[in-house]
């Protein structure tokens, strides 16, 4: 055991200098919201109805899914904030729509995706201490995240109930980006702009 020791203690330092302790509060990270709500955004922002203005629309959210949860409520806020930024109007009650759009959910997630060119982290298990984990070794590396939203919606007759517009899919999408070669790194994301500006790179 005393000849271990020796050995081991190079690999125990260098595993404690690269240790990384992350909190969230609550259990969603900020880039993690800003990923999704920035998608919202986007797809929200290609909505572009065939209607005359002051249009009074109901928004019905049965087959929305989810209510309640925090990008659930936020892409149909976005929504709505899209139709009365184009000046049409909008009512709580069915009675008095002109039209009613149905909202239907397609998607509203995160898709990661990770690429490495070096030695991957490994465990290594330790006689009488257990585990330690050696760190990365990452020559080239990349990590992208794409928030990507879909949502249906019809705008419909409320009298009627013949479709006036939309019936097809609309998506959005956000990113983040992170790219190092060795000690250089390099971040191109678009979740600091609004939908209507170009990708930032920094």
């Amino acid at each position: 055991m005393n000849r271990v020791l020796p050995l081991l203690l190079p690999l125990m330092i260098a595993v404690a200098g690269c240790t990384t302790i992350r909190e969230t509060e609550p259990g969603q990270t900020a880039r993690h919201q800003l990923l999704l709500s920035n998608a919202a955004d986007d797809v929200s922002a290609r909505i572009a109805p065939n209607l005359p203005a002051g249009t009074r629309i109901y928004v019905d959210t049965t087959n929305f899914g989810s209510e309640g949860e925090y990008r659930s409520q936020y892409l149909i806020s976005a929504i709505k904030a899209a139709l009365l930024r184009q000046g049409y109007g909008l009512t709580r009650d069915i009675g008095n729509a002109d039209t009613i759009l149905d909202v239907s959910n397609g998607a509203l997630s995160i898709d990661r995706t990770e690429k490495l060119f070096g030695i991957p982290s490994a465990d290594i298990p330790i006689p009488l201490a257990g585990d330690a984990t050696t760190p990365e070794v990452a020559l080239w590396k990349s990590k992208r995240r794409t928030g990507i939203a879909k949502v249906l919606l019809s705008f419909y007759d409320a009298e009627t109930g013949t479709l006036q517009s939309g019936g097809m899919p609309l998506y959005g999408y956000s990113h983040y980006d992170r790219s190092s070669i060795l000690f250089y790194g390099r971040t191109d994301t678009d979740l600091e702009d609004t939908p209507t500006k170009a990708r930032k790179t920094r």
